[in-house]
């Protein structure tokens, strides 16, 4: 039988454990009135944290009845605008609190809870008093709160178990299940080259590989890349528990195996590269999802998307306490047989459904792109053309020619120190050349690249670039920058790596109506590295803008193809914004032209509505910098109310406490955007009959 070598990976949902031990250790109550699936579980995306508890659905609608999973003591209630909005925590006598977030209101009855609130409220003259702490007992199963809204997110109920009160765990390990036959779903695969010397498919590029199910359950890519050097993969995968919702899954694990290629058989020689348990994290690591999931492929919704990295960038700072990783997750097919392996990503759920999916590579000894028959097109007109490409750690000067040559080209590098190198460009495809430079770190400074040709007819080609290099150091930060127009900045200890940095005018975005661009399309490179601490960027601007406030940084999302607008500050000293990042990618300088406009307010102008009305609202939406909530004016009846803009729902609504009084009402609303533009103002006259 022809042996062939195996990469397996294993993304599992499930830790493994004994059932007996589990239902000993606890027995809990079910937190919430229905079972209508999670929306979130533990461990998921969250920008630059990971999620720490699991959402239980509650079919977008409030007022669910949640119960204590378990005898404890109640601990704090908290009362927010932000955040988990209102929420109630419990200690357990096994050492273990529960908390439960984005409440409606709390139980009144035999707890005093609401009574409570309201004394703070009155104490600290907020609607908001945050954090109120007593000593109330409860029993397992006694009903507590009612489900809600409040907080960021839509209805839902947060759910999350904590160890000691501050480290957050899975609970699905402690005691929490949910009935679930339905297998996780493998998306696809990334595979990146790591240095001048690996290759996917020819190139450097990271390469994305979706899949398709086959007809046995399986995933697998259909495309069979060649690959050659340095490695490391990147898996997407989701679950679906009891609902629509893709959640994340809990557990990842990379293996090597020496195997029987026809049998799958991973048992023989089996080598573990990567393994990672979404098990616990503490709050001062929460903030490293960067270093889990990949920033340039993974969303939290539209589209919902987790891209795991199946390596580790810093294993020390990795959020979850009990990751490994040989070789840091790299693969070098240096050390592997010539020929095909195939890559077995395998995903389990919380309940032990099982997917698998394939992803076969032909591991190349040397990289030779001789048999690369397409040819690459160049721009109208030209006959030569002449492309740098930066990549971490070197770049790549490619060369295309529409004419014979006598030879391949030649590269001549002066590095910022004098230093010479001279580099023959080999085949790249049937009328393409190329050669990679290896950048120094510590050697910043202008990279002069010359490349020289010769046509079997003419006179010789010769073309010469220069090329910025600059190392920023993990332990010492530092300052990259494009000019006066644009520069970003890591403080010490923001970066988990040293890196080659850069910023480079983009055109890989798309205009939005109502944003005109006010400066350049930046690119800051390296895009997506996770930061330890935050980064800070800023963009010049036209002297001869009269009111900067309209202007803001906006991040260009290509995954969501749209801009968002990022919290900015002015310098008006510089003519320039500036922003705090959470990784590099492509911003630039908006202009925000367009008024939020208001709508749909309820009771409707010219209806009829009942006595016992609860709320008067709005909705008010706005394109760029986002609705100022300060400025948002609600009148009833010709005197001003305090109502409360949500922007997850985007409106603004006043709870009415008593019934109303037969004849006509006026609601009226006005309000302002970020930029300083006005709503047209809405006006509803309704009759309470």
């Amino acid at each position: 039988m022809q042996r062939r070598w195996l990469l397996f990976v294993s993304v599992v949902g499930l830790v493994v454990y004994s059932h007996s031990f589990v239902s000993a250790q606890n027995d809990w109550c079910y937190p919430l009135e229905i079972k209508a699936g999670l929306s979130s579980n533990f461990g998921e995306f969250r920008g630059n944290r990971v999620h720490t508890g699991v959402d239980l659905r509650t079919n977008m609608r409030t007022g669910y009845k949640v119960y204590a999973i378990d005898d404890g003591m109640i601990v704090r209630l908290s009362v927010k605008k932000l955040g988990f909005g209102n929420a109630l925590y419990i200690e357990h006598p096994n050492g273990l609190m529960s908390v439960y977030g984005h409440l409606d209101r709390f139980v009144e009855e035999g707890l005093g809870l609401r009574t409570l609130v309201r004394q703070h409220q009155q104490q600290k003259g907020t609607k908001y008093p945050g954090n109120i702490y007593l000593k109330q007992p409860v029993k397992k199963g006694q009903l507590i709160a009612y489900s809600g809204e409040t907080g960021y997110g839509l209805p839902h109920l947060h759910f999350e178990v904590r160890r000691g009160g501050a480290t957050p765990i899975d609970p699905f390990e402690h005691g929490f299940s949910y009935e679930d036959a339905s297998p996780p779903v493998i998306e696809g695969f990334l595979i990146e080259p790591i240095g001048s010397g690996s290759f996917v498919d020819n190139e450097h590029f990271v390469r994305k590989y979706p899949t398709e199910q086959q007809q046995d359950g399986t995933f697998l890519v259909n495309h069979i890349p060649k690959v050659s050097g340095k490695l490391r993969f990147t898996g997407a995968a989701y679950d679906q528990i009891g609902a629509q919702n893709k959640c994340a899954v809990d557990r990842i694990d990379l293996f090597i195996a020496y195997s029987g290629v026809d049998s799958l058989d991973l048992s023989i020689d089996q080598e573990r590269y990567f393994s990672n348990r979404f098990d616990k994290v503490t709050y001062k690591t929460n903030h490293r999802g960067g270093l889990v999931y990949d920033y340039n492929f993974t969303r939290l919704s539209n589209p919902t998307q987790y891209y795991y990295r199946l390596y580790t960038i810093d294993a020390q700072r990795f959020p979850y306490r009990q990751v490994f990783a040989k070789n840091d997750g790299i693969w070098d097919t240096a050390k592997a047989k010539e020929g095909l392996h195939t890559v077995v990503l395998e995903t389990r759920d919380v309940n032990g459904n099982l997917s698998v999916g394939h992803l076969r590579v032909y591991v190349e000894k040397t990289h030779d792109a001789k048999d690369e028959k397409r040819p690459f097109a160049l721009p109208q007109g030209k006959n030569w053309y002449l492309e740098v490409r930066e990549f971490q750690g070197f770049l790549e000067v490619v060369c295309y020619a529409n004419i014979p040559l006598q030879a391949a080209p030649m590269l001549h590098v002066k590095a910022p120190n004098g230093t010479v190198t001279d580099l023959p460009a080999r085949p790249k495809g049937a009328n393409a050349f190329s050669a990679e430079y290896d950048l120094k770190p510590g050697q910043d400074g202008m990279v002069e690249l010359t490349v020289t040709a010769q046509p079997k007819q003419g006179d010789t080609i010769q073309e010469v670039r220069q090329f910025p290099v600059k190392t920023i150091a993990a332990g010492s930060g530092g300052t990259v920058s494009y000019g006066q127009k644009a520069s970003m900045t890591f403080p010490a200890g923001a970066l988990y790596e040293d890196v080659f940095t850069n910023i480079w005018p983009t055109s890989a975005y798309e205009e939005t109506p109502g944003l005109p661009l006010m400066s350049e399309v930046y690119d800051f490179r390296p895009a997506g590295v996770p930061l330890e601490k935050k980064g800070l960027i800023r963009i010049q601007y036209p002297k001869n803008v009269t009111d900067p406030k309209t202007l803001g940084i906006f991040w260009w999302d290509a995954v969501k193809k749209r801009w968002y607008y990022m919290d900015d500050k002015q310098d008006t000293a510089t003519h320039s914004l500036k922003a705090s990042i959470i990784y590099p990618s492509i911003y630039a300088v908006l202009q925000d032209t367009v008024a939020p406009v208001i709508s749909d307010l309820r009771p409707e102008n010219g209806s009829t509505a009942k006595a016992s009305l609860s709320k008067i609202s709005a909705v008010i939406k706005d394109t760029g910098k986002g609705v100022d909530e300060s400025s948002i004016v609600m009148t009833f009846d010709g005197k001003r109310v305090s109502g409360e803009y949500d922007p997850d729902r985007r409106k603004v609504s006043y709870p009415l406490t008593k019934k109303l009084a037969s004849g006509t009402h006026t609601l009226t609303v006005q309000a302002l955007d970020k930029a300083g533009h006005a709503a047209k103002a809405m006006k509803s006259t309704f009759t309470v009959k």
